[in-house]
């Protein structure tokens, strides 16, 4: 499993490193995410109360620690309230406005689809159910601190 670094700062001076873990692996290549989703996502954060953004994405290192920090990220994690599950979703977003599904996490939940055979569908399954039930989940969506330094 090829992790991703990312460090997350928050506006109250702490600071997170998450490892996610890369999906090429799932999807013998990378998943295409269509603008839809991300559109239906900003309804859901509009009309929730479980659901927000925060700037917090300081600096992003691939597998092979390259420096992919100046791109359009977001990182989705999603918490499943009934089972208490976590999920996360390293996205990049293209020019189109779709974006890529680059790493998943944390590392159970990235250790369970490698050893699933259904692992593509799951990880598609959960990424629609994320905007049609609401109630089921608390989300935050992280974007890159870069984007309130722009005025």
């Amino acid at each position: 499993m090829n992790p991703w670094i990312v460090y997350l700062k928050f506006s109250n001076g702490t600071n997170k490193k998450l490892e996610l873990f890369d999906t090429k692996v799932y999807f013998e290549g990378y998943l295409k995410i269509k603008r839809s989703f991300f559109n239906a996502l900003g309804k859901s954060i509009k009309i929730s109360k479980k659901y927000f953004t925060q700037n917090a994405i300081e600096k992003v290192l691939s597998p092979e620690e390259s420096d992919w920090t100046l791109n359009p990220w977001m990182l989705i994690t999603v918490k499943d309230n009934e089972k208490k599950k976590p999920f996360w979703f390293f996205i990049k977003r293209e020019k189109d406005l779709s974006g890529i599904l680059v790493a998943i996490g944390p590392k159970p939940f990235a250790e369970y689809n490698n050893n699933q055979s259904e692992a593509k569908r799951e990880i598609k399954n959960i990424l629609n159910y994320i905007n049609t039930y609401m109630n089921k989940f608390n989300c935050i969506v992280f974007l890159p601190t870069f984007l309130t330094q722009i005025t």
